[in-house]
């Protein structure tokens, strides 16, 4: 997944995608209590035996969840960038925009957030998934960077740069989750942007 240009979600039949939409809304009212098969069944109104047929085991299951939100997020980021491809600054801050937008800071994803993230040292299939993502979005801020660097000198090589505007972003999506009047999402975007001029 180098090109984020080509991310996609992926393809699901009909009843696998019930039962991640389904463990998705579990996770958000109730986090980690909410990652129960029991639970995750009742809200599908399906048989525990749809999750065996489906997937090997809880953690791929969790890993199908988190892929799925976290794609969506950076894919509608992207997206939404993308009407602004012909001046690299102007499409960051599209990007940013999205990232912090009311229908991302919400107080309940960041509990599947969190479920997710304490998975990722236990979990092989959630760490792959986060790693994907992760991938991705580096991938993607790296090379709005590189087009920037064709206007400005940067002082961190791109894919640092990436890196650090990516970690940024997480910290102030935390942050905002937490304390939710400490700034604005406005004042977040503007953090990272002068951040970013900063360094070039």
């Amino acid at each position: 997944m180098n090109d984020p240009q080509s991310l996609s979600l992926p393809k699901y039949k009909k009843g696998k995608l019930k039962l991640i939409e389904a463990t998705l809304e579990c996770l958000k009212e109730e986090g980690a209590e909410g990652a129960s098969i029991r639970k995750i069944c009742d809200r599908a109104n399906v048989s525990i035996g749809l999750v065996n047929y489906h997937f090997t085991s809880i953690n791929e299951l969790l890993a199908a969840t988190y892929k799925h939100l976290s794609l969506g997020v950076l894919i509608n980021a992207i997206e939404k960038s993308e009407v602004h491809s012909d001046d690299p600054r102007r499409c960051l801050s599209a990007f940013l925009e999205e990232i912090f937008s009311p229908e991302v800071l919400q107080p309940a994803v960041l509990r599947a957030w969190l479920v997710f993230w304490g998975m990722v040292d236990s979990s092989e299939a959630v760490r792959l998934a986060h790693d994907e993502v992760n991938t991705a979005s580096w991938a993607f801020l790296e090379n709005i960077i590189n087009s920037l660097d064709e206007q400005s000198k940067v002082k961190l090589s791109p894919r640092l740069a990436a890196i650090g505007l990516s970690s940024m972003i997480d910290g102030l999506w935390l942050e905002k989750c937490l304390q939710p009047d400490t700034f604005t999402a406005i004042e977040a975007v503007r953090l990272c942007e002068f951040w970013l001029d900063a360094i070039a």
